[in-house]
């Protein structure tokens, strides 16, 4: 299972928030570039990026701070927060994102995700569901539909897309670790690759996805859990790599 060590950035800085409430923020003393080349020296293979001041302004603060890890890392790197239009989605492949995370535009405006695999290619796209007690959360979590997440990713599948990154809000920045029971419902219910996110407290909890989430869950993201030196995410890479 690969693991993708994330980074959170607000105001130029590396923050983590608890159950995306922007309230709720924890400020690291890290920068977010110097935080990217550690986690490539560590053994990463990509990165999770999220501009969390796009998420919550429609306004980019931190797109220098982005294009100086894309130009400076040789790294993959899968970009998300606020992403919206084809031109922005556009702009950001051009400037090196492997991927581009699309979350509320799959609920809101679920033709422009069919618009952007067209134009960009299926694998390039990946569709970020954030869960609520099953329902889909946007906006930035601040508002959740009713909808539900399997709902929302079945008709993604059906314009194309491949991959998916399910969060379960309530875990996010919660170090309780992974709801394995809300992950396997959706990853069983979506014919599709799935990346977990959300609660990863040790490399303990990421065992447990390796043994008991479908095979569709491929890779994991951890956040929090690394910036508070819960595990090493050399020795966690390396051994999730052995077996």
């Amino acid at each position: 299972m690969q693991i993708i060590p994330a980074i959170d950035i607000r105001q130029g800085q590396c923050i983590r928030l608890r159950q995306g409430d922007p309230g709720a923020q924890i400020s690291y003393n890290f920068s977010p570039v110097r935080m990217a080349q550690k986690f490539y020296q560590a053994g990463a293979k990509k990165i999770h990026i999220v501009d969390l001041d796009c998420v919550f302004t429609g306004k980019s603060e931190n797109e220098k701070t982005v294009r100086q890890i894309l130009e400076e890392v040789p790294v993959a790197v899968e970009l998300g927060g606020g992403i919206r239009s084809l031109r922005r989605i556009e702009e950001w492949l051009q400037w090196g994102v492997h991927q581009v995370i699309l979350g509320t535009v799959a609920v809101e405006q679920p033709e422009l995700v069919t618009e952007a695999i067209k134009q960009f290619c299926n694998h390039r796209i990946i569709v970020g569901i954030d869960s609520r007690n099953g329902k889909t959360a946007v906006r930035g979590w601040q508002s959740v539909t009713e909808i539900a997440a399997t709902d929302v990713a079945l008709k993604m599948v059906a314009s194309g897309v491949q991959r998916f990154i399910f969060t379960d809000i309530a875990r996010d920045g919660m170090l309780a670790g992974p709801n394995l029971t809300a992950l396997r419902e959706f990853a069983e219910s979506v014919p599709a690759a799935i990346t977990a996110s959300g609660g990863v407290r040790s490399f303990h909890d990421i065992e447990i996805l390796q043994q008991e989430a479908p095979r569709n869950v491929e890779s994991v993201i951890v956040g929090k859990a690394i910036y508070e030196d819960h595990f090493d995410l050399a020795e966690a890479i390396k051994n999730g790599n052995n077996r």
